[in-house]
């Protein structure tokens, strides 16, 4: 689908939006309220302007094994920067559409672009650019605990697609399946005489329940699997970078799948201002190269958070993903905000993509790869936070002896409206 944008796009929506905001205007008074941006209503009709912005520093240190060269690096960037649209028409029918701005002069790329019909309070239809599976991946990243969402979802590539999805929850449970193509963003697959011209297509379910639910306490737990195939695009790559968004990427399997299946589970547990969540995640390829037999893979992480404040983390159970914390005494009303410590722990394990059948045959760098993160948070108040993580990553390539062990110290701004 390729749908590469500027910021015009962004633009002429608002400005259609506004419009029948304000031809709506003539038939009742329209009224403002604040969540964390104006948003206007008349009737039945919502209208608001949302963005985030998040600015990085970042400082990392690489020590490689072999003929490569040790280095390091430090870098000031902005790490997101997004405009977009949301609101409503009816009780029905709701839309959301977000761009990223790009730093670097490259292409504005659309992120969620989400048209939703809710028949009732229990059930949906949405179609769009959007996310479908694990609690870290959907949750929003101004509410995850950690600057990135780590190698957890880097080497499953579960990002934002083109979906059709139907969803179904009660109070503390959700049921959702959905059809997927490839991203808004993705180039056309290119038709080249009778060899085709298909997209990537997958089918995915994702069901979530929380047994426990109190005014303290939440357990939240969940089970979602993928299954996908490459159709005329070019084939799977399973990669990741260091818990940062910023730098190489040391381990990777190359683009060898042709299909795949994952199964990921999922857990949340929140007690006060103490939580602890983790993810788990197993990879059955089906490899593009004849000759070579499948492969398989398995990711997770297992992390933990405590609120010094005595603050709590949110958990939205009728949606099955995170909310935005409540600042018990944020600055704004003369307090010092909420201070948060956090730990984490990433395993990815590739090892299986360097077996060949038959031998000798070199396939790129499959191997394994852990981290140990610290984070420290600072929340003034609701709509902004600062951030400071340090991981140490270690990359295991048996392959070709190139190991790599990444130390990275980063930094971030962030708000949001």
């Amino acid at each position: 689908m390729n749908t590469k944008t500027s910021l015009v796009c962004g633009s002429a929506l608002g400005a259609l939006m506004a419009l029948a905001l304000a031809s709506g205007a003539q038939a009742q008074e329209t009224t403002t309220a604040w969540k964390g941006a104006p948003q206007f209503q008349n009737d039945s009709l919502t209208f608001k302007v949302r963005g985030r912005v998040y600015m990085d520093f970042v400082s990392q240190e690489v020590d490689q094994d072999g003929s490569a060269n040790d280095f390091s690096s430090q870098v000031s960037r902005v790490r997101t920067a997004r405009l977009g649209v949301e609101g409503t028409w009816n009780s029905n029918w709701a839309y959301k559409a977000e761009a990223t701005i790009s730093s670097t002069g490259g292409t504005t790329q659309w992120e969620d672009v989400v048209l939703e019909y809710k028949p009732n309070d229990y059930s949906s239809i949405m179609v769009g650019n959007f996310k479908t599976v694990s609690l870290e991946n959907i949750s929003s990243s101004r509410y995850t605990t950690f600057m990135e969402r780590g190698a957890f979802n880097d080497v499953l590539d579960i990002g934002r697609v083109m979906n059709i999805s139907a969803k179904m929850n009660g109070e503390n449970w959700t049921l959702q399946g959905a059809v997927s193509g490839d991203s808004i963003n993705g180039a056309d697959p290119t038709v080249v005489g009778d060899d085709g011209g298909s997209e990537q297509i997958s089918v995915n379910a994702r069901a979530t329940w929380a047994p426990v639910m109190t005014d303290t306490q939440t357990l939240h737990l969940g089970i979602w699997g993928r299954q996908r195939d490459r159709g005329d695009q070019g084939g799977f790559t399973y990669q990741t970078r260091n818990n940062s968004n910023y730098g190489a990427r040391y381990l990777t399997s190359g683009a060898v799948g042709d299909s795949d299946t994952m199964i990921g589970v999922e857990a949340l547990w929140i007690a006060g201002p103490f939580s602890l969540q983790g993810e788990y995640a197993n990879i059955d390829v089906n490899r593009t190269t004849a000759g070579l037999g499948d492969a398989s893979g398995k990711t997770f992480y297992a992390a933990a958070s405590w609120f010094v404040t005595g603050e709590q983390r949110s958990m939205d159970v009728k949606k099955g993903e995170l909310g935005r914390t409540k600042i018990l005494a944020p600055v704004t009303g003369g307090g010092w905000g909420a201070f948060e410590l956090a730990a984490r722990y990433d395993s990815v394990d590739l090892t299986d993509f360097y077996r060949a059948t038959p031998l000798p045959v070199v396939s790129p760098r499959g191997g394994e790869y852990t981290a140990i993160t610290l984070g420290a948070n600072w929340y003034p108040f609701p709509y902004v936070r600062f951030m400071a993580n340090y991981t140490k990553a270690e990359n295991d390539n048996p392959l070709t002896a190139n190991d790599a062990d990444v130390d990275t110290l980063q930094f971030r701004a962030q708000f949001d409206f």
